[in-house]
């Protein structure tokens, strides 16, 4: 049985008229970092193909939620979001983005997304083509151990 949430917390005014956005978390919560999947060039595609698996890892492993967009589709970028549980995660996070040369970025390139791209974006297995999702998860089970702190 599928209950409305403002039904449910009928006899609890504060709890009703939950939306997308404070599910979400707020636009400081965020992150965005984005990665071309250039199809006409083997070894860019490859390279980001890694970097997205290694994020994907880095996400597991700092408990994190990564979400997706198609940033650009003429270009083959994809705008990748992350939402973070607290600020040490987030912090360990960007400590392992830098920290790998496949995922190392400019600062000015981590950005912040702004509230309707939060609101749009899906589970990257929704947005990231289907033979890209499958290395993904090779890639990022092959970083993620059974140490949820390591990456190999």
């Amino acid at each position: 049985m599928i209950v409305d949430s403002n039904e449910q917390h009928a006899d609890n005014p504060a709890r009703q008229h939950t939306t997308s956005s404070t599910l979400l978390g707020n636009e400081e919560d965020w992150i965005v970092v984005i990665e071309f999947l250039r199809r006409d060039d083997h070894e860019d595609f490859a390279r980001g193909t890694e970097a997205i698996g290694y994020m994907f890892a880095f996400a597991k492993i700092t408990d994190t939620r990564m979400l997706a967009l198609v940033g650009d589709s003429k270009t083959n970028a994809y705008e990748l979001l992350f939402s973070f549980s607290g600020p040490a995660n987030r912090a360990e996070f960007l400590r392992l983005l830098q920290s790998h040369e496949e995922t190392r970025c400019e600062e000015n390139m981590i950005m912040v997304p702004r509230q309707d791209e939060i609101e749009a974006a899906q589970p990257i297995a929704r947005v990231l083509p289907a033979d890209v999702m499958r290395q993904v998860t090779v890639i990022a089970t092959m970083r993620y151990s059974n140490s949820p702190d390591t990456v190999q």
